[in-house]
């Protein structure tokens, strides 16, 4: 359809019968840079007189004329099967000067070859006949079709890559054991809701969290039921608080809880309930029932008069200061 698209070009003036007068056609083509397509393509271009006589044509048509047809009509280089509809559009473009297409075979050689066919009425009553053939069309089909596969192939590839870097990404900020936030994600989630609250002046408290006489577990029931322990404690962490409070495992067997828009009395009572909610449910392994108590220490964040490493170490020596006070316990942190 390109060269078609190309050759429907307003002509102009007469064009001389025989070779010569396809050369002045091509010479008229020259000028819309056309040239090239007429003797390269591999569509039938001829030039014809109003009864369908062969006048002239480009070099792909010589392969049909080369047949054994020793004719003049270009009727009589297509199958006995095309040319009643080939007389329909020669009258057509004869007598009403408007352009017609259909899809005619034409004979080469000992089979026939679909194209899709083109009549075009030019000056001096001469008819333009360009015939593509239908191969390239379904050609280009199959090749559209190719390609839309191939489309669809790479968007399927691109999901399935976006979900591999959504699970790295995940991976990266979750850590292995217990599937929280690990400690880089926690201190992310901190410092951003200290951030938050400088900005809002909303209040923000943590608490930091401590499995204890861990080391007991370990070295009496082994390193894989403290795994199983620290992995079944934060299921309970996770499932006791609230929403918008996040907890990550800050390293080891401790643990942090970043409160934003709370203050210490928040904190207080869901340390109390986190205390008791340990202390009171065993944590099954295998048929052994493993029972651990924790230790918290709370601070509220001093708006604007300290940063987030303040605020954690102030958490951490009240932690420290719960161990010392006979664990199983929460401390709050001096202001």
């Amino acid at each position: 359809m390109f060269l078609w698209t190309c050759l429907n070009v307003n002509l102009g003036g007469g064009v001389r019968a025989n070779r010569v007068g396809f050369d002045l056609l091509l010479s008229r083509f020259a000028n819309h840079g056309l040239e090239p397509f007429l003797e390269s393509t591999r569509s039938l271009i001829v030039l014809l007189s109003e009864d369908g006589t062969l006048i002239s044509w480009n070099h792909p048509f010589d392969l049909v004329k080369d047949g054994a047809y020793n004719s003049s009509l270009l009727r009589d280089f297509l199958a006995p099967a095309s040319r009643h509809l080939f007389d329909l559009l020669l009258s057509s473009v004869t007598h009403d000067r408007v352009k017609t297409q259909g899809e005619l075979e034409l004979l080469q050689g000992d089979r026939t070859d679909a194209y899709t066919c083109f009549l075009l009425p030019l000056p001096d009553e001469f008819i333009l006949f360009v015939a593509e053939p239908a191969q390239v069309k379904s050609d280009l089909e199959d090749v559209k079709a190719e390609l839309q596969k191939v489309k669809q192939l790479l968007a399927r590839k691109e999901a399935e890559l976006q979900a591999v870097l959504a699970q790295a990404d995940e991976v990266s900020h979750t850590d292995a054991l217990t599937f929280l936030p690990n400690r880089r994600q926690v201190m992310i989630d901190l410092q951003k809701a200290v951030e938050f609250s400088d900005r809002y002046g909303t209040p923000l408290t943590i608490s930091m969290l401590d499995i204890d006489h861990f080391k007991k577990v370990n070295d009496t029931y082994g390193h894989t039921a403290g795994d199983e322990v620290l992995r079944g404690l934060a299921g309970k962490l996770r499932n006791h608080i609230r929403h918008p409070d996040t907890i990550g495992r800050f390293g080891g067997e401790e643990f942090l809880i970043v409160l934003p828009h709370s203050t210490v009395k928040a904190a207080v009572e869901q340390a109390g309930r986190l205390c008791e909610q340990i202390r009171s449910s065993p944590i099954l392994i295998g048929e052994q029932e493993i029972i651990v108590t924790i230790s918290i220490g709370i601070a509220q964040y001093k708006l604007h008069k300290e940063d987030w490493q303040s605020l954690l170490n102030r958490a951490d020596s009240a932690l420290y200061e719960a161990k010392n006070r006979g664990r199983d316990r929460w401390v709050v942190a001096e202001e």
